[in-house]
């Protein structure tokens, strides 16, 4: 019965959405004329990469959304952040390469992230990955989807045998006090990708024991969340965004039976 429906489903966006999707697609452009062209690229002060095709793909991504979406706030990993967006009831966190390690490697596993927070919460996401033309899209209660065929979380109810994607090494750190039991780890340096191939059902469950920031996490989180997943911290709370600090310091995204048992491996820590 269930593929039944599936088959039946359309999605049905906002405007607002329409038009984020619309703009991160053209973006996607930009991102597809550099990709394995040599862009420049330098080292922020947190010692993380960026080039002259993130910040032409912000600088698309904020003059056309700023244009076409009235009363909007801004959030985005190549701006510096003035907290003017906690003025706005809905702010846009962006993304414009997220994994620009492996966009300049000439890697694939790369996309353009946005979402549309309001209330702390994501309402809106959209993952572009250009390279594998995967469009990633979600709206609250509407459903998670790619390329408009609907997606879910896998249905795995045990940690032994499924897939994760994460750093591996970490699961064989010796401060656990529990081993992890065997599973087939791989990871992706972008994290937004990580969670849509959660939400997509290709990986169980991705876990990150690091800082990520909002614009890392938000349209991932609604993905996987729409899919009829969970995301949250290691302790298992729900992820706020567009708060003053907008860094979390772990996130777990995974399909709803995981969930308990990943987080009783990982909340007794401190990080």
């Amino acid at each position: 019965m269930k593929n039944k429906v599936k088959h039946k489903q359309h999605f049905k966006p906002s405007e607002q959405h329409i038009i984020i999707k619309e703009t991160i697609i053209e973006a996607g452009k930009i991102a597809s004329n550099w990709y394995k062209n040599n862009p420049k690229s330098w080292k922020k002060e947190d010692g993380t990469s960026v080039s002259e095709a993130d910040i032409e793909i912000n600088e698309f991504l904020y003059k056309n959304l700023s244009k076409k979406i009235k009363n909007i706030g801004w959030l985005s990993e190549e701006n510096k952040d003035d907290l003017s967006r906690l003025n706005y009831k809905k702010v846009l966190l962006v993304d414009p390469i997220d994994g620009t390690k492996s966009f300049l490697e000439g890697k694939s596993d790369f996309c353009i992230s946005v979402a549309l927070i309001s209330s702390g919460r994501p309402v809106s996401g959209i993952i572009f990955n250009p390279i594998k033309k995967e469009l990633f899209e979600a709206e609250v209660n509407k459903g998670a989807w790619i390329n408009s065929k609907r997606i879910y979380t896998s249905s795995t109810l045990q940690l032994t045998d499924s897939k994760m994607c994460a750093f591996k090494p970490m699961f064989s750190h010796p401060a656990w006090k529990k081993p992890w039991p065997n599973m087939k780890i791989s990871n992706k340096n972008s994290i937004a990708y990580r969670m849509s191939l959660v939400a997509k059902g290709d990986f169980d469950s991705m876990m990150a024991l690091n800082n990520k920031s909002d614009w890392d996490l938000a349209a991932g989180d609604l993905l996987i969340k729409e899919a009829g997943g969970k995301v949250t911290d290691h302790k298992g709370k729900e992820l706020i965004y567009n708060q003053k600090n907008t860094i979390k310091n772990s996130v777990i995204g995974c399909c709803e039976g995981l969930h308990h048992k990943i987080i009783e491996m990982v909340q007794e820590i401190n990080l």
